[in-house]
């Protein structure tokens, strides 16, 4: 079987803004390894963002507990060298499965204390567990390469603790097999993809089955969003088939070609960017092939390169949901154990203007003020630690998340674009370690 190349994109759901300026920005981490990294996992909970783990072959797991500034190799607690692991899928900062093969056999490991140990909850012979996707707290499913013309298909509802196929049956058509990564799971819809020209899909948590037909073989990575609130354009599918990239908006009966450049190599990637108020609207949409690029788009047909990897190809992007325009992370990793860190967020760019030791924390006045519609706002950080520095409406509603990152001493800049608001007035706040300070601007179009 081919090498599994995993398409993981994100989709977000907003209206459409305009930007002067990219709000985002890529950074290379140091993970510590050469070793072949296949899969990441960050927490869908905001107030976790910055925890995040990320597998490996020869039983490689690395975790952060600071979004990316060190990383922990936790890969000797009870996970065999043998078994290269291609999926990994956090519960929450204690408990994570993730699953992999030595030879023909294949194998699930869970932790429950942040991966200091880790114990086998699963095996099958002559199987491949391709994907691991959590839908809760609690629940999750778990697909893998048919074993005695079957699928392998399983749900866990206690953390992966225990896994049950009950009624998850599914014959395998010919000779198909699934793609690692390729499985996504969102409200009462379950899809994973395959190297045949199905898509399978249950539209109920699992207790049906049925599958549509791809517009292309070969969905070895896909993403769907769906939403709950009664939006006729909340449901949406997006896949890679081979080299290219299709959407759907009504449930799979028709698709959308979208363009993307390098085409001769395949997806390997979706992850989201930021949500919208409503989940109905298709908004960022970050990609990775198998090569060492990053692909963007604010939501339309075609995609753009915005950035490129100093060695190595992409294996997979880490998808996360969070709050409505609060900053969030992506992990990309890849082929020589790299692990690119997007940060993804709707603020304007961060620049730092001095290294050097300031007196003191502090929050300047925003310049221009009134603004319109670009302000820049000055803040200087005397201690290492956490930053966070939010923007807020009148009525105290958090409306960009500006910087949320750990961050050395010195003195920084915001430029921050608002053409996308209305007239006002605007808090700012900064939060970090034993300092707080809130500033007053006025946006007047």
């Amino acid at each position: 079987m081919k090498k599994s190349l995993i398409f993981f994109i994100a989709v977000i759901f907003f209206q459409p803004l305009l930007f002067t300026q990219t709000p985002w920005t890529y950074r290379e981490q140091v993970s510590g390894v050469t070793t072949n990294l296949t899969g990441a996992s960050s927490i869908p909970q905001y107030y976790y963002q910055n925890y995040a783990m990320v597998c490996g072959s020869a039983g490689v797991v690395l975790k952060t507990t600071n979004a990316g500034i060190n990383w922990i190799n936790v890969s000797s607690g009870g996970i065999p060298a043998n078994v290269d692991l291609y999926t990994i899928c956090v519960f929450n900062t204690d408990t994570a499965v993730t699953a992999g093969n030595t030879g023909a056999v294949t194998y699930v490991y869970r932790t429950v204390n942040g991966g200091l140990n880790w114990s086998q909850v699963f095996t099958q012979s002559n199987g491949k567990i391709n994907a691991i996707a959590l839908k809760n707290s609690q629940l999750a499913y778990m697909t893998g390469n048919p074993v005695g013309g079957r699928w392998s298909l399983w749900k866990s509802t206690n953390k992966g603790l225990t896994w049950d196929s009950t009624g998850m049956y599914i014959p395998q058509a010919g000779s198909e097999t699934g793609f690692a990564n390729s499985l996504s799971a969102r409200h009462n819809f379950v899809v994973f993809g395959t190297n045949n020209s199905r898509i399978y899909r249950s539209t109920n948590n699992g207790t049906n089955w049925s599958f549509m037909i791809s517009p292309e073989i070969n969905s070895n990575s896909l993403w769907i969003y769906s939403d709950t609130s009664g939006f006729p354009a909340g449901y949406a599918y997006i896949i890679s088939g081979s080299n290219n990239l299709f959407r759907s908006t009504n449930l799979g009966v028709n698709w959308a070609q979208s363009s993307c450049p390098d085409s001769s190599s395949f997806f390997v990637g979706f992850a989201p960017g930021i949500p919208g108020v409503y989940d109905n609207t298709p908004y960022f949409i970050f990609a990775v092939r198998n090569n060492n690029k990053v692909y963007f788009t604010y939501g339309t047909n075609n995609f753009t390169s915005y950035y490129s990897a100093p060695a190595g190809n992409y294996n997979h992007l880490s998808t996360d949901y969070t709050q409505f325009l609060s900053p969030n992370y992506l992990y990309a990793v890849r082929t020589n154990g790299g692990i690119t860190r997007i940060d993804n967020f709707l603020g304007g760019g961060l620049k730092q203007l001095s290294s050097l030791l300031p007196d003191k924390f502090e929050l300047s006045q925003n310049y221009p003020n009134p603004f319109n519609p670009v302000t820049n706002i000055r803040f200087a950080v005397k201690k290492y630690g956490l930053v966070r520095l939010m923007i807020y409406d009148v009525s105290g509603r958090e409306v960009y998340g500006a910087v949320d990152d750990l961050l050395k001493p010195g003195t920084y800049e915001v430029n921050w674009d608002a053409s996308s608001l209305s007239s006002g007035i605007y808090f700012y706040s900064i939060r970090t370690e034993g300092f707080t300070a809130t500033r007053k601007m006025i946006l007047v179009k």
